[in-house]
């Protein structure tokens, strides 16, 4: 196998993250910074992982320092009505090359504050020091970062998200390459023939992950196929239906909310109509207010307080919320391996159930069957993974 060296990180983030898809399309989510994300292009990462890899090799006064840039189409995408950052703003531009990246270092602070690149007259330039504030926790930043924590290893990041990392000769990353599940999810939730948007609905996810793994008490979100409800979970194959489980009635409708938040954000072009992509023209009415991200951030935060209660949180394709202190049924039949994805993306058969506790064990057995499941899983040490049958593969994937 050819080693690998730092430019392949642009193929490979562009593979995970689908950027090519994104870029120039007709519609663009505020905030600004969201969408001066996708001004990023190929030769444009590039330079940015490959200035990033030699600069942390650099020394200044004989001294290592970690640093990190977050790139923007121009200064003014720090200003946006989302998540904020502070910027102070150099009085001239300064050359972005190994050099001035390896001097700003030490005034750079990094992880608390990184250094805003942007393009200016054909070439890029450092035109600041960034800092984010005033965030809440389920706040979405879409802007691409480039970390180097230490010599010879870059890492680059959507949001605060790691993607992809070069090290040791090496490409890493958690993210898998084929998503299905997180994809079909998006698909339902937004319209079979929505167009992409930037601020994907996996972001939210993500969120509540890390929330779960900050509030140390573990927790399990068990993710059904399209068209499943709870009777097709706890019914099917003669299951009796778990009458300790805490059902909700009306669902807590998140992905109902996301997508009323990203259609209030998004500009049309002139000849398309002002409608949610996959929802009937009756399915909200004209008068009926949008909800606030103030409103969305307190959904998200009662669905990570529910994954502390001893069973599952059970939700719908398109994210209803249908119940919390869900007991799962048994697997249909006997696992007889659970697959460990690694950093490479590989299948390590060596990984066992026999060790981990109930829900790891409730976990494999959800997804078991059935390929469009997915379930989120935080044990009480803080790890974090997925489970997902892949190509018929009982899949851990730790994030």
């Amino acid at each position: 196998m050819r080693p690998k060296y730092p430019s392949d990180v642009t193929a490979a983030f562009l593979e995970l993250e689908g950027q090519s898809q994104l870029a120039g399309h007709p519609i663009v989510l505020r905030p600004r910074a969201a969408a001066g994300a996708q001004a990023l292009s190929e030769a444009v990462l590039t330079e940015l992982v490959e200035t990033m890899f030699f600069a942390s090799m650099a020394t200044e006064e004989g001294r290592l320092n970690p640093v990190g840039i977050v790139f923007t189409r121009s200064p003014a995408d720090f200003e946006s009505e989302g998540p904020a950052w502070d910027l102070v703003r150099f009085g001239s531009a300064v050359p972005f090359d190994v050099e001035h990246v390896a001097n700003l270092a030490s005034a750079c602070a990094w992880p608390r504050s990184f250094l805003s690149v942007v393009p200016h007259d054909g070439t890029l330039v450092v035109a600041g020091i960034a800092t984010p504030h005033s965030r809440q926790s389920f706040d979405i930043d879409q802007l691409v970062r480039v970390v180097v924590p230490k010599p010879g290893v870059v890492a680059v990041y959507r949001g605060e998200w790691e993607v992809v990392r070069y090290e040791r000769g090496a490409l890493r990353t958690w993210m898998p390459k084929h998503r299905p599940q997180l994809d079909s999810i998006e698909r339902t939730v937004f319209g079979e023939h929505a167009r992409p948007i930037v601020r994907h609905v996996r972001n939210y996810l993500l969120r509540m992950v890390e929330a779960m793994v900050e509030l140390g008490r573990g927790g399990l979100l068990a993710i059904l196929g399209p068209g499943e409800g709870l009777p097709q979970l706890f019914r099917e194959d003669g299951n009796p239906f778990d009458t300790e489980v805490k059902r909700l009635d009306p669902a807590l409708c998140l992905g109902t909310a996301i997508l009323e938040i990203a259609d209030a954000h998004r500009t049309y072009p002139p000849d398309e109509p002002r409608q949610a992509p996959g929802m009937a023209p009756a399915a909200r009415a004209p008068d009926r207010p949008l909800p606030s991200p103030d409103r969305v951030h307190r959904l998200l935060d009662l669905i990570v307080r529910l994954t502390t209660v001893d069973g599952a949180v059970v939700m719908s394709h398109t994210l209803d919320v249908l119940a919390f202190g869900a007991k799962l049924p048994p697997p249909k039949g006997i696992i007889s391996e659970i697959f460990a994805a690694t950093p490479d993306q590989r299948m390590d058969a060596s990984w066992s159930l026999d060790a981990r506790g109930t829900r790891h064990r409730a976990a494999a057995a959800f997804v078991a069957g059935y390929p469009e499941r997915i379930a989120f899983i935080v044990s009480q040490d803080g790890l974090a993974a997925t489970f997902q049958e892949i190509e018929g593969k009982v899949v851990y994937w730790p994030l």
